[in-house]
């Protein structure tokens, strides 16, 4: 069926193509995207079958679980909508030339938003869909309200992100909204983790032992009759509750697109107006060149990572979702000696596969430097060296930090994360896959295999760690 050129089902084909086209890049093909989706369906089958045999959970025990996973999967939404909205803000920088087309202008935004709402609830869908599909075939028809709720929540963060988006652009300017929202929408997705956990800290910081999530929600939660589970309860007692909820998000959805249109338009035009900011440099400071070509590549390498906050704020955020493991961790201990210095190896590893990668295969001037008096080796050992020089304040913290009471941890710790960042270092030197900076998030495409290398890597570092203190005659 052909589309007529500037309908609202023709501009949504355009956007649809240009983000299957990111995912491809992202997920290195389409077949894993396929691979991805069966292997859901066939882990959903045994567990549909589970479910069949277990006791009908209370409908207020029902509601709460609803309601928190409807939470988790909202501020999800929020964080990657806000990063989508973002953006479609800076990223595609073509508002001039929609604006000049005989296109309406509310029919530009909404076409964006509704992309933005789409691509946030197909995400999440191909998570949760194949688990629906399956426990619908097993007889649980309850299931069937997935299929209507997951839009709505996606509709619903959409708004939200959108008016999270417009706020940063207003209140810290064209400029830094781009970084700060990346932060941002690592702090809410790892923000929620933080508060499942939150119960079991002050559980175990007023010395009632450990106890698990659920039972620590149990006691800290509010009570059955509390107005925050009426949504869920309605919800959980029929349909109708449910195509309300929906047509409630629709309404939010069309106003919100509505009112920010003529804001979105302008947030637009003057983010793709934004220079690149040089700085002016003052007529007393006199270029000076050195000697030392060592020192010039590496303070070169360091300069272009700290030139670019875009790309420093994605490492930020990929870091973040450490943090509830480390929440998890915190506290925990086996003979006196805490776990949660354990991740400082993982971090390593994780941040010198970044930064090694940035340095060596997204070089932007490879022609330039292969033209220079310096053999090739050496460039590659200076490269190195300046991704790891940044990871050296962290894995100086666990010995000054464990020399009073557990100063041999400290130091195994150190040595299996220096360990640890070589190796992850040196398997992005010997797998060169040459890429673009903006590329950062897709940077296993084309060797998938290296990511599980690397994961083996950490994890054997991790392992020697354990070794090396169990070892120790002093513990």
């Amino acid at each position: 069926m052909s589309r007529p050129p500037g309908s609202i089902s023709w501009l949504m084909r355009h956007e649809f193509r240009l983000y299957w086209r990111g995912m491809s890049k992202s997920f290195s093909g389409n077949a894993a995207i396929i691979f991805l989706l069966v292997l859901l369906h066939l882990i959903a089958i045994p567990v549909a079958f589970g479910l069949r045999h277990l006791p009908a959970l209370p409908p207020r025990a029902l509601a709460m679980t609803l309601t928190a996973a409807g939470g988790f999967v909202l501020l999800l939404m929020i964080s990657r909508g806000l990063i989508t909205a973002v953006q479609a803000l800076y990223a595609r920088g073509d508002m001039d030339l929609m604006l000049s087309s005989p296109l309406a202008p509310l029919s530009i935004i909404t076409v964006r938003a509704l992309f933005i709402a789409a691509s946030v609830t197909l995400e999440f869908a191909a998570l949760i869909w194949p688990f629906a599909n399956m426990f619908v075939l097993f007889g649980m028809f309850a299931w069937l309200k997935a299929y209507v709720l997951l839009p709505a929540l996606g509709l619903l963060a959409t708004s939200m992100s959108l008016l999270l988006a417009l706020l940063l652009f207003h209140l810290v300017g064209a400029r830094r909204t781009r970084v700060i929202a990346q932060v941002l929408s690592a702090l809410i997705a790892a923000g929620f983790m933080l508060l499942l956990q939150l119960p079991n800290i002050m559980a175990k910081s007023s010395g009632r032992g450990s106890a698990s999530g659920a039972s620590a929600w149990a006691s800290h939660a509010p009570p059955p009759d509390s107005a925050l589970w009426t949504p869920a309860l309605a919800i959980v007692d029929g349909f109708l509750p449910m195509f309300a909820l929906a047509a409630a998000s629709a309404a939010i959805f069309a106003l919100t697109a509505h009112l920010l249109a003529g804001s979105f338009i302008r947030a637009s035009i003057e983010s793709a107006s934004i220079g690149a900011g040089k700085r002016a440099r003052t007529p007393s400071a006199a270029l000076r060149f050195g000697t030392n070509r060592r020192a010039i590549l590496i303070l070169k390498e360091l300069r272009l990572i700290a030139r670019d906050p875009w790309l420093l704020t994605q490492l930020l955020q990929q870091s973040l979702f450490l943090l509830p493991l480390g929440v998890v961790l915190w506290r925990q201990s086996v003979k006196g000696l805490p776990l949660v210095w354990g991740l400082v190896i993982v971090l390593a590893g994780f941040i010198a596969s970044a930064l090694s990668w940035i340095t060596v295969a997204a070089e932007d001037v490879p022609e330039l430097l292969a033209a220079a008096p310096t053999a090739g080796d050496e460039i590659v050992r200076v490269k190195l060296e300046a991704a790891l020089l940044p990871i050296l304040p962290l894995v100086l913290i666990p010995p000054l930090a464990l020399w009073p009471s557990h100063w041999w941890l400290g130091v195994s710790i150190a040595v299996c994360a220096c360990g640890s960042a070589l190796s992850c270092a040196l398997l992005n030197v010997r797998d060169q896959t040459p890429g673009k900076r903006r590329d950062f998030r897709a940077r296993q495409k084309g060797n998938p295999g290296r990511g599980f290398v690397e994961l083996a890597a950490i994890g054997a570092w991790v392992g020697i760690c354990a070794l090396m203190v169990w070892l120790c005659p002093w513990r």
